[in-house]
């Protein structure tokens, strides 16, 4: 794929310089069905999963060495589409499997099976084929759950991601292979995740792991802080059909090469925490001195909920008492003096 270009050759240049590295693209996509159902009619899933395929390929194709991993972030589970793995009872051990292995049960034709370069092919079948296995096991035990459940286990996807990340990255020191994460989200239910979410920023930012996302609902404000300490991009998708034009005009570019381009990122960022009690978004709050623990409200035991930090009932009385206006004193008159 790399040597269909004949543009190094014509400027007689190297075709792969010295700081061409690999890439590792991590796309995390949020499959909870409540939450799609509420675009379905600006984009249906399926199509969002086509316009999504088009960008990983897209991604390979830059260069044969790059590399992607696409995980599903489910309301009660985060699971692997691509690469598939399973577990060999015999090692106990995990094992990698391409999905030309199970090319007889693929929902694609043979011949357009054989049209396809093999790893647009290998990508494309296992990620159908494992959505399909999710959507299954989900329509047997959704009437166990929730059905007005809009949440993501998107906790779990970044854990994923970063531990797949770091150990592909292990293996292929001598290629420099760098990495980044897509999120595809659209559930607006996950300040009950606030502090693992948090957690897995933090660890992408000390990693130097850029954090892109693209919001098809929803406004959670971590998003926008996991783009900002990451050198991200976060964008609110306004028109979901145009899905495809948005990912490769905007998250295609390089995170090496985006500070001298002009990106269409958000500007205004939200850093508003959330309370570790009411998981909500507050703009004033209490801190444990211990912990950094975020509260709204002091709990009756007058203990912190992260590190159980007893707080003397002093200080509280001090931080809870309600401001007190005074009147304007009043200015005293001069006295005239006799005389004058």
């Amino acid at each position: 794929m790399n040597n269909v270009d004949d543009t190094s050759n014509s400027l007689k240049t190297s075709p792969l310089s010295s700081e061409d590295h690999p890439s590792l693209l991590a796309v995390i996509i949020e499959t909870n069905p409540q939450a799609w159902a509420q675009i379905q009619d600006q984009i249906t899933f399926k199509e969002a999963i086509q316009a999504l395929l088009v960008f990983i390929n897209g991604h390979i194709a830059v260069n044969n060495q790059n590399q992607v991993c696409v995980i599903a972030s489910h309301p009660d589970s985060a699971q692997f589409l691509y690469p598939i793995n399973k577990i060999d009872p015999r090692a106990g051990t995990t094992i990698t499997t391409t999905v030309s292995e199970h090319l007889s049960t693929s929902t694609y034709s043979i011949a357009h099976a054989q049209s396809m370069y093999k790893q647009f092919r290998d990508v494309d079948e296992a990620v159908n084929k494992q959505l399909k296995k999710l959507f299954e096991l989900n329509n047997n035990t959704c009437h166990d759950s929730n059905t007005n459940d809009k949440s993501s286990a998107l906790s779990g996807a970044f854990s994923l991601a970063l531990t797949y990340m770091n150990k592909v990255c292990a293996i292929s020191q001598e290629s420099r292979m760098r990495s980044r994460i897509l999120v595809l989200s659209v559930a607006s239910d996950l300040d009950a995740q606030y502090i693992p979410i948090m957690n897995s920023i933090f660890a992408a930012q000390s990693h130097r792991i850029p954090i892109d996302v693209c919001k098809l609902s929803g406004s959670p404000s971590f998003f926008q802080q996991a783009c900002d300490s990451t050198n991200g991009v976060y964008m609110k998708i306004k028109h979901p059909h145009g899905l495809v034009q948005y990912l490769l005009s905007a998250y295609a570019i390089d995170p090496e090469l985006r500070p001298h381009i002009n990106l269409s990122t958000q500007r205004d960022v939200d850093f508003r925490a959330t309370c570790f009690i009411t998981k909500r978004v507050v703009d004033i709050g209490f801190v444990c001195s211990v912990c950094l623990c975020i509260m709204s409200i002091i709990l009756p035991t007058n203990e912190c909920p992260m590190c159980g930090t007893h707080f003397q009932k002093d200080a509280i009385k001090k931080l809870t008492v309600s401001p007190v206006v005074q009147p304007p004193k009043k200015k005293k008159k001069k006295k005239k003096v006799e005389g004058q």
